[in-house]
């Protein structure tokens, strides 16, 4: 109990510094779809990531699609709020077409989210813009990427989320040898796979702002367990981490389908799409495995070599240093359960 409320109390002090982190998350990536209808005529699909703001209300990002000035709007546009989005629809005349002009989003230069582009002509082909903060404006010059960019969008959510990341951490700070821990980060892996999958094929749902919340309180559970002793932790932990990486990623799936959902799927390749977005959240937590191992085979033992010539003046000081990052693990998670309840009960 003493430990929870520390982690309590970190959470407050640490809440500010990690404030950017835990918004992030929460912004979805924004997603523009073109489809040429006739000629020169094209259907616009603009979907914008949104924050709640309270009951019955959401605050934009502040972004804009720009076209190119040969293109004007025909008609009014059709808005419709979507869970994390507002989704636009308009038409646009643009003499010459679009191909070899350039498209940009207003505003995406302050954000921390990207755009992903993409264009249907009547010829059949396919084009794909991923605009950034760093790139917000860009040309449709022939030979877009079109699904490897659901793959960088998979690998990009993966490392880009922190959530994410701190349990795949937990995971693997918490089971020794490898076999166990191929059998965890396995289970994890299939478990979110299936959820991931379903939700987006329409079989399942769940409400996204209790799954994100309840992916926070998985991570104070690990960090939690982590603080105890390997013998006082708890059976489920201790005996079964198969299972608890199972269950735990069921739920995580749920949010790697929240942010996939606000983009959308190309209807004639959804499943080759969605295999890619899947593969590249699998090559991203490997990444983030291999980087944990690497310091635990390197970088561990020479800290711990320079704490043991310590041990004996100052204690005390080993065990905080040891225990610091898992406090600071179970403080972000609280500080995130916190806020995501928050938005839930607001």
């Amino acid at each position: 109990m003493k430990r929870l409320w520390l982690i309590a109390h970190c959470a407050i002090l640490l809440g500010g510094l990690f404030l950017a982190p835990a918004s992030a998350h929460e912004v979805r990536p924004g997603y523009i779809e073109i489809n040429e209808s006739a000629r020169d005529r094209f259907e616009i699909i603009w979907k914008q990531p949104v924050r709640s703001a309270g009951v019955g209300a959401v605050a934009g990002l502040g972004l804009r699609p720009v076209f190119p000035e040969n293109c004007q709007r025909l008609g009014d546009s059709m808005m419709r709020r979507q869970p994390g989005a507002l989704l636009e629809k308009f038409t646009l005349q643009c003499d010459g077409g679009l191909f070899g002009q350039s498209i940009g989003v207003e505003g995406l230069q302050r954000t921390i989210t990207d755009v992903l582009v993409q264009m249907a002509l009547r010829d059949g082909s396919r084009h794909t813009l991923r605009l950034t903060a760093n790139a917000p404006v860009q040309q449709f010059a022939g030979g877009g990427t079109f699904l490897l960019a659901y793959f960088g969008l998979g690998v990009e959510h993966l490392l880009f989320g922190p959530d994410h990341i701190l349990f795949v951490i937990g995971l693997v700070l918490l089971v020794s040898g490898w076999r166990r821990l191929i059998y965890v980060i396995t289970a994890f892996t299939v478990a979110h796979s299936l959820t991931l999958g379903l939700s987006m094929l329409g079989r399942i749902t769940a409400p996204n702002a209790v799954v994100e919340a309840i992916i926070a309180l998985s991570i104070l559970f690990v960090a939690i367990e982590l603080l105890q002793r390997p013998e006082k932790r708890s059976p489920l932990a201790q005996n079964y981490p198969q299972a608890m990486a199972f269950g735990f990623g069921l739920l995580h799936g749920f949010g790697f389908a929240g942010m996939l959902a606000a983009i959308g799927l190309p209807r004639d390749v959804e499943i080759w799409a969605l295999a890619l977005f899947n593969i590249g959240l699998e090559v991203g937590q490997l990444l983030v495995v291999a980087v944990m191992l690497l310091f635990m085979r390197y970088a561990q033992p020479r800290l711990m070599a320079v704490l043991a010539r310590h041990e004996k003046g100052a204690p005390a000081v080993t065990h905080i240093v040891l225990q610091a990052p898992l406090i600071a693990m179970g403080g972000i998670s609280v500080y995130w359960l916190l806020d995501r309840l928050s938005g839930i009960c607001s």
